[in-house]
C-alpha cells in the first residue's frame, strides 16, 4: 500500500479511455510476488509478453477516491435505487449457487474415495493397495484442480496444500494408475448434481456438438493419431452432451484424430440415461436414419437442422409451397442398399414433421422433428433450434475461460483425465455465471447476459 500510494499519477493520461489504464510498475512489483504462489491468475499472464522495468503512468480517477483509515467511519454506499425484492431475489439465486455447487464438490469428494469406484478405475488391481504418499483421490482432485499451467508450477501449487511434498515425476507415474474413464464417470455423477431449474414446455433441452482441438505434439500422439509431422500438431475431435439450458456437460466422448460425429452421437444415445421429457437439438452434421431410429426407440423428442440432400422427401418438402407439413419416410432394404446405409435396422418407416424457417428474404434453413402440432407451432420450433446456439457458446467457454487445450500431460491417458475434468470445471463455473446472469436478467435491462 505505500508503494501505491507514493506512485504519482500522471493527469495527462487520456480520459476518454480509463478502462485502458494499466497497473503501474511499484503496484505491479508488489502483486507479481503475490502471484507466483497463488497461480490462477498468473497462469493466464504468463501468455503475455510484457517487458520488464517498464514504468507506466496512470491517469486520475473519474470517480473520486480517498484513503481511509483502517476503522475510520465511511459513507454507506449508495444502491442507486436497488429494491428490496431484487436484493431478496439476489440473496436467493446466491444461495441455491451454493447449494448447488457443495453437492457437486461433494459428489467428487466422496465418489473418488469410494472403493467400488477406485477398483473399477484403477489401472491394475495391484494399485494403490499399499499406503502411498499419494492416494487415489488424491489424483483425481490434482487434475480436476490444475489451472492449466506447466507440471512444475501445478505440482508447486498443489503440494502447498499438503504436509508431505511430492515431485512431478511421482504425480506422473501416480496418474498413469488411474484411467481416465474415472473422470468419465464422475462427470456423469457430478452433473446430476446440477437441478433441471430451466427448461421449455417442461423439457429438458439437450444437444449434441462437436469441438475439434491441438495436443502436445509427441511422438506417441502423432502415431496414434496417424498424424503425418510435416502436418504440425496432432488433434482431437471430442463430441459433448450439454443441457443448454442449465449450462451442464452431462457426456462425452474423446477421440484423437477425426471422428464420425453421427456414429459418436448414437453412441452416447444409446447409453444416455436421462427418464424425464427431454428434446434433443442437432445441427445439420448429425441427422441420419440410425440416429432418428435411435431416439425413436428411446422415446425422445428431436429438432435437428437438415441439409438440401439429406432424404428425398424431406426434399421435396423444401421444393414445395408449404411451411410445415408432416411426411412419411419408407426405407426398405433396397433403398438401404442403395443409399449404402450401414448399422439400421431396416425396413423402417416413420413420420416427419418438416418446418421451413425463413432466416432472410433468400434464405431458409429445413428443421425436421416428431413435436406434434398441437402442442408445439412452428415459430416454437425455430425457437427451440436457436437455442441450441447455447452449446457453440459453451465450447468457447471451454476454449478460452477454461483453456481445453492447455494440456498439462503428455500421454494419451493423461490427456483424456484432463479433457473430462475440463467439463466437470466448466460445469462448476458455469453456476456462478448463471446465477449473475439470473440476477443481471432480473434488473431492468432484460437484456443484459454474461
Amino acid at each position: 500500500m505505500t508503494a501505491a500510494r507514493a506512485e504519482k499519477r500522471a493527469d495527462a493520461f487520456n480520459t476518454l479511455s480509463n478502462s485502458a489504464a494499466i497497473v503501474p510498475e511499484q503496484t505491479l512489483n508488489e502483486i507479481i510476488p503475490g502471484l507466483h504462489p497463488q497461480g490462477g491468475l498468473f497462469g493466464i499472464v504468463r501468455h503475455f509478453s510484457v517487458p520488464a522495468n517498464l514504468a507506466v503512468p496512470v491517469g486520475t480517477p473519474t470517480d473520486p477516491a480517498a484513503w481511509h483509515v483502517e476503522g475510520a467511519a465511511v459513507n454507506a454506499i449508495n444502491l442507486r435505487g436497488c429494491k428490496e425484492r431484487d436484493i431478496m431475489l439476489s440473496c436467493t439465486r446466491v444461495k441455491k449457487m451454493q447449494g448447488t455447487i457443495e453437492k457437486m464438490v461433494e459428489a467428487i469428494q466422496n465418489t473418488s474415495t469410494e472403493e467400488r469406484f477406485i477398483e473399477a478405475h484403477k489401472s491394475q488391481t495391484t494399485d494403490f493397495t499399499r499406503n502411498r504418499n499419494l492416494g487415489f483421490d488424491e489424483i483425481m482432485h490434482f487434475v480436476i484442480g490444475n489451472l492449466g499451467t506447466s507440471l512444475d508450477f501445478e505440482v508447486m501449487n498443489f503440494c502447498n496444500k499438503r504436509t508431505q511434498t511430492v515431485s512431478a515425476a511421482a504425480i506422473s507415474k501416480a496418474r498413469d494408475k488411474v484411467k481416465y474413464t474415472a473422470f468419465e464417470e464422475l462427470l456423469k455423477a457430478n452433473a446430476k448434481c446440477v437441478p433441471v431449474a430451466n427448461d421449455y414446455k417442461g423439457y429438458r433441452l439437450t444437444a449434441y456438438d462437436g469441438i475439434k482441438g491441438e495436443l502436445p505434439r509427441t511422438k506417441e500422439l502423432m502415431r496414434l493419431s496417424n498424424t503425418p509431422y510435416e502436418m504440425g500438431y496432432p488433434q482431437f475431435h471430442a463430441i459433448a452432451e450439454y443441457d443448454v439450458l442449465n449450462c451442464c456437460y452431462t457426456d462425452a466422448i474423446f477421440e484423437l484424430g477425426t471422428t464420425n460425429e453421427r456414429k459418436a452421437a448414437v453412441k452416447l444415445l444409446e447409453r444416455h440415461n436421462y427418464e424425464g421429457k427431454e428434446i434433443f437439438l442437432l445441427d445439420r452434421g448429425f441427422p441420419g436414419l440410425a440416429l432418428i431410429q435411435q431416439l425413436e426407440k428411446s422415446g425422445k423428442s428431436y429438432v435437428m437442422r437438415v441439409s438440401k440432400s439429406f432424404l428425398k422427401e424431406v426434399n421435396a418438402f423444401g421444393k414445395s409451397y408449404s411451411k410445415d407439413e408432416v411426411v412419411q419416410v419408407n426405407y426398405d432394404k433396397k433403398r438401404g442398399a442403395a443409399s449404402n446405409i450401414c448399422g439400421v435396422e431396416l425396413p423402417s418407416s416413420f413420420s416427419l414433421r418438416c418446418v421451413k424457417i425463413e432466416l432472410n428474404e433468400q434464405e431458409t434453413e429445413i428443421l425436421v422433428t416428431n413435436l406434434n402440432k398441437t402442442t408445439f407451432s412452428r415459430k416454437e420450433i425455430g425457437e427451440l433450434y436457436n437455442l441450441r446456439w447455447k452449446v457453440e457458446t459453451g465450447f468457447l467457454n471451454l476454449k478460452y475461460a477454461v483453456c481445453i487445450e492447455d494440456f498439462m500431460g503428455i500421454k494419451l491417458n493423461s490427456i483424456k483425465q484432463e479433457f473430462f475434468a475440463s467439463l466437470i470445471k466448466s460445469n462448476i463455473y458455469m453456476q456462478f455465471v448463471e446465477a449473475a446472469n439470473d440476477i443481471i436478467f432480473n434488473k431492468k435491462n432484460r437484456e443484459a447476459r454474461i
